[in-house]
């Protein structure tokens, strides 16, 4: 006789799960039958965690192949109960739709019984409006009459589809369609009866963070969260759920050697510069740099466990499942910012901080907003690791009333003698305010650095001025205070200078 135990704890990897079920056991030497499990299921997972008073002599795994009606009769019987339902729901569907084509009728014959009477009843009635009034509710009556049979058939149709998938899944279940169930044979011994857990890792099980933030004001709250999903085979109730971002599967390899080879070449005499974009990564928000590359791939190099405050159902469907594993609020700093470099829309940022005690994992976030006591969802954004205190940006979407061209415009020159060049450019940018309330508006443009000693980029002009120097990385800002129907035009002038052996791009 096979015991499958109470799951108690489910611990999701990034490609795998590791299942711990708790078994009871009597005192003496035994042999427990645990299942039905996941076929997935091998010796090489297990592990029997705890239960100092039980030592398990020998284990195995054992797999059946059966047919569904075998495998789970108690599903089977709980689809022909459903199957009834829907047949009944169809039926009762049914009748209201032919209750709803007789209210659809007799309206429609009022309302051209009245029409048809309409001629005299105008010349023979005083006044004439109250019967234009009955006709008019007549017709109102046939229109809400139409709107209720419609709706009556959609639910005919909807009833019918799921009778009809249930009945497809019964059929299936009835034709012994082939599947393979799992079960572990342990021997134990036990010092006294209690129970004692058995833990073993299987796949087709995985998760990935992601997140939620609502904007209220000047406070966004914030939800982690664990998308979750389940096709092992197993259908988990009720049971506890960690996740983590630990590789239990990776093993550590020394990198392959290669030779490092040297070779000399003739300098070329000319320097060929090649205009390249380059993303600036910021540890913080204002000024000071972070490393190249995040480290790690999710957590950071070391890996992060959540538990979930509830206990969780994960069905064996593939589907996924949303969990919420830890929630906090912090206040933000909400502005416009432009750049019209890369699109001519102003975007709404906001500046808040990791207040949680864990770094926010790398992964999406649906951003949703509240105003006037309605939720309206604004769309979907990423963030990168961020630990915690640290600070970070979100963008809530664009100014409907913010119109923003750009135009740039180069003219070129070469030294008669020297041969030296020279590129002076000029970008313009038009900013209009067409909404209806006062706005404040960031707006940044961007001049090349150069990073060869032969090319120099000065002569740094703006109108009207910059609210600050331009930094290091060749950026330059205004903020700009717009009232309704304002209409500015900012200019920036900067001028590169290079050696003539120099080949500037096009």
């Amino acid at each position: 006789m096979a015991d499958a135990g109470r799951v108690v704890r489910v611990e999701l990897f990034e490609d795998r799960a590791a299942v711990t079920r708790e078994v009871a056991v009597a005192e003496g030497r035994q042999q427990l039958r645990i299942g039905p499990l996941t076929p997935l299921v091998s010796e090489r997972a297990l592990s029997f965690p705890g239960g100092a008073d039980v030592v398990v002599e020998e284990a195995r795994v054992e797999r059946i192949g059966s047919t569904r009606t075998e495998a789970d009769p108690a599903t089977l019987r709980d689809l022909e109960r459903r199957v009834r339902e829907a047949e009944e729901a169809v039926g009762e569907a049914r009748d209201a739709q032919k209750r709803a084509a007789g209210r659809l009728e007799r309206a429609q014959a009022l309302v051209e019984t009245a029409l048809v009477a309409t001629p005299r009843a105008l010349v023979e009635l005083e006044p004439p409006e109250a019967w234009v009034e009955q006709v008019r509710e007549l017709i109102a009556r046939t229109t809400t009459a139409r709107e209720e049979d419609v709706a009556a058939r959609q639910a005919v149709q909807e009833r019918a589809a799921e009778r009809d998938k249930l009945r497809a899944d019964l059929e299936a279940g009835r034709a012994g369609k082939p599947t393979v169930q799992g079960f572990l044979v342990v021997s134990v011994v036990a010092a006294r009866a209690g129970s004692f857990s058995v833990r073993y890792t299987v796949p087709c099980a995985v998760w990935r963070p992601a997140h939620r933030a609502v904007l209220d004001g000047d406070q966004v709250r914030w939800e982690v969260r664990g998308i979750c999903w389940n096709a092992t085979g197993e259908d988990w109730s009720g049971v506890q759920l960690s996740c983590s971002t630990a590789r239990p599967g990776d093993r550590a390899e020394a990198p392959t050697l290669t030779d490092d080879v040297l070779r000399t070449r003739r300098r070329p005499t000319e320097v060929v510069v090649e205009a390249r974009e380059e993303t600036v990564q910021v540890a913080r928000e204002r000024g000071t740099r972070a490393a190249r590359e995040v480290p790690g791939v999710d957590d950071g190099g070391e890996p992060r466990t959540w538990l979930a405050p509830q206990p969780v159902d994960l069905a064996s469907d593939g589907c996924p499942v949303v969990v919420t594993l830890e929630a906090w609020s912090t206040e933000a700093r909400s502005r416009w910012v432009a750049m019209p470099e890369r699109a001519a829309v102003a975007v709404r940022r906001t500046l808040q901080r990791n207040t949680g005690t864990r770094p926010l994992l790398a992964g999406p976030v649906e951003l949703v907003a509240e105003a006037a006591g309605a939720t309206v969802a604004i769309g979907r954004g990423r963030i990168d690791l961020v630990p915690p205190g640290e600070p970070f940006p979100l963008g809530w979407g664009s100014h409907d009333g913010l119109r923003l061209s750009r135009r740039v415009e180069h003219e070129s020159s070469t030294a008669m003698i020297t041969g030296r060049q020279r590129r002076e450019t000029t970008v313009t940018v038009r900013v209009a305010h067409l909404g209806d309330e006062p706005c404040r508006l960031e707006i940044r443009e961007r001049i090349p650095t150069s990073e060869l000693k032969e090319v120099t980029v000065g002569s740094v002009r703006a109108e009207p001025a910059l609210d600050a120097p331009m930094d290091g990385d060749g950026f330059c800002r205004w903020s700009l205070e717009l009232a309704p129907g304002d209409i500015r035009k900012l200019e920036l002038r900067y001028a590169i200078d290079a050696a003539s052996n120099v080949r500037l791009p096009t």
